[in-house]
């Protein structure tokens, strides 16, 4: 399930782009910094990589804002200029213009522009993960692989709602680069057992099908109002069988608790993430729901919003301990 990133030519765009000069996009590893307003510079680096014909990916990696980093899903470079959007979520664009062997130009964080220079420094280094969009109806999945499958690890499903959307990006980013599989599904801000079944069907199929997955290694991580919903299909005596299940900030009713609990007495290991002004109550009903503090692995993150990003601020950020405590929780499945 390899989709290269495709080089976008000056044929596909509007028409008076038509007699613009196109070339390929020069490969190459480059440093440099990145300058948020009121912000110490962030160091960053590009790697414009050229696997196979016809086929280029590009790497933005921020390490000291690992929020930042992204693999882009589209690369355009028309007249010297580099246009790099970030998967699930367009807000985020990096648009530089070549001037010799430096990058010049600027990383749109949604309203906020941020300066950015980098200088080439040799070869592009090795790929940390590859995307691909994957058509749904509604809207798109993206599949976030990592490179390396030599070694399988686990997968899973992220069905994010129209609050969590734009953070999913973020997290899909974060996991790939641990060597874990993400499917990002299309947010919705309904959710019933009857829709999220299928769903969780072709999800599972697809996740199974991807090189590198291990395939008793497969879950499900769903937010908000879609937790427990899922919740009921993952516990349904029909449902395709998956290794774990994580709900973010889950609301907790009669049928999402038998749902739960069902989880437990089959041993799906569950995780609760909470953030936002009643993370502590959400956490304590899902303990309750479960079966009290010791049957169950809750987090609760105070300082973080629904999303589990820390609300305000330029500059995204995960909540304290994010997401080394998903990922340590996730190694700890196998």
């Amino acid at each position: 399930m390899y989709l290269g990133l495709g080089l976008t030519f000056a044929a596909c765009q509007p028409q008076q782009d038509q007699s613009a000069t196109v070339k390929i996009p020069p490969v190459g590893h480059y440093e440099g910094g990145i300058v948020v307003t009121e912000q110490p510079e962030l160091r960053a680096s590009l790697d414009i990589r050229h696997p196979s014909p016809g086929h280029y990916e590009a790497e933005l990696t921020v390490p000291m804002a690992s929020t930042l980093s992204f693999v882009a899903d589209t690369i355009l470079f028309i007249n010297n200029q580099l246009r790099l959007t970030r998967p699930a979520r367009p807000g985020q664009t990096l648009v530089l213009t070549l001037d010799g062997d430096f990058w010049r130009g600027t990383l749109k964080l949604d309203s906020t522009k941020a300066p950015t220079l980098l200088v080439k420094r040799g070869a592009p280094t090795p790929s940390t993960y590859h995307v691909e969009q994957i058509p749904q109806v509604p809207g798109s999945a993206w599949l976030f692989a990592p490179s390396d499958t030599g070694t399988p690890g686990a997968a899973l499903a992220l069905l994010p709602t129209t609050e969590t959307m734009s953070a999913a990006a973020l997290w899909a980013d974060a996991l790939a680069r641990e060597g874990i599989i993400v499917l990002v599904l299309p947010a919705a801000d309904s959710a019933t057992a009857a829709t999220e079944a299928p769903r969780l069907q072709a999800a599972l199929g697809l996740l199974r099908g991807t090189a590198g997955a291990d395939t008793a290694n497969v879950g499900v991580w769903a937010t908000g109002i879609r937790a427990a919903p899922m919740a009921q299909v993952v516990a349904g005596t029909s449902s395709p069988r998956v290794a774990y299940f994580i709900a973010q900030n889950a609301g907790i009713d009669v049928t999402g608790r038998t749902a739960f609990r069902e989880l437990r007495r089959r041993k799906v290991p569950v995780l609760g993430l909470y953030g936002g002004t009643a993370s502590a109550q959400g956490a304590a009903a899902r303990r309750n729901a479960l079966g009290g503090r010791r049957s169950s692995a809750v987090r609760n993150y105070r300082t973080a919003g629904p999303d589990l990003l820390v609300p305000g601020g330029r500059i995204p950020r995960f909540g304290p301990g994010l997401p080394g405590d998903v990922v340590e929780w996730l190694r700890g499945q196998r």
